[in-house]
This record gives C-alpha cells, structure tokens and sequence, in this order.
C-alpha cells in the first residue's frame, strides 16, 4: 500500500499522540509517538509527515510516520519562557512596535497576550 501523507493538526508531547489532516481528506488520523520515526518535539502543527494508515472500530491510525523529506520543522527548538521572562520580552516588543503606548495601555495588552500564551503552553506559569 501507498504511503499517505498529511499535515499535524496538533500533537500533545506529554500524552504522546495527536492528530494528523490527511491530505485524503476524511477523518482525521491518530497518531501515537511510538509509531514516528523522529522526535516527537519535531510534531507541531502543519509539519508535513508520511505514513501509513490502518483502521479499526475508534478509526484511522498513523503507523510508520516520519517527515516528510525536506520538511521544515517549524520549532525544532523551542523554549518556554519563564512569565519574568516573557513580561520583559513582551514589554520590549510594545515599547519597541508602539511607543506611544501608555504604561496602563502596555500593561492590558501584555496581560491578554499572556493569557493566549498560556493557553498554548508558550509560557510556563
């Protein structure tokens, strides 16, 4: 059988599995970190895989994943910064982007973007 291929739609490190978009279309396709051949932090959303497909009665599972060649991954380093260190780059980048920014004004919309960041687990709280 023809490999498929597909994009991560996304992918829990901790848990070990996520989900892949097969450019088939369909359902989406289970994917467990024991059947990539890689790192799993290389996982993140819209990394292109390979892999074949095998189905059961809870659906499509991914079996021998690996990237696809001459993929990119899109964080293959990442860090998670510290809410110290993500107040003074946030800070930076307002100062920097808009300096006509007031200091109340500086302080709400570095709350909401650490809000978002730690709904994606960008920072560690």
């Amino acid at each position: 059988m023809a490999p498929a291929t597909g994009r991560i739609l996304k992918f829990d490190e901790v848990r070990g599995f996520g989900f892949i978009a097969a450019d088939d279309g369909g359902e989406d396709v289970f994917l467990h970190a024991s059947t990539f051949a890689g790192d799993p932090g290389d996982l993140v959303p819209g990394v292109r895989v390979e892999f074949q497909i095998m189905a059961d009665e809870r659906g499509r599972k991914a079996f021998a994943a690996h990237l696809v060649d001459g993929a990119e991954t899109i964080l293959s380093v990442r860090d998670v910064l510290s809410r110290v260190e993500f107040d003074r780059e946030i800070t930076e980048l307002l100062l920097v982007a808009a300096s006509d920014l007031t200091g109340s004004q500086v302080m709400r919309v570095r709350r909401s973007i650490l809000e978002f960041a730690k709904e994606r687990g960008w920072v560690d709280v």
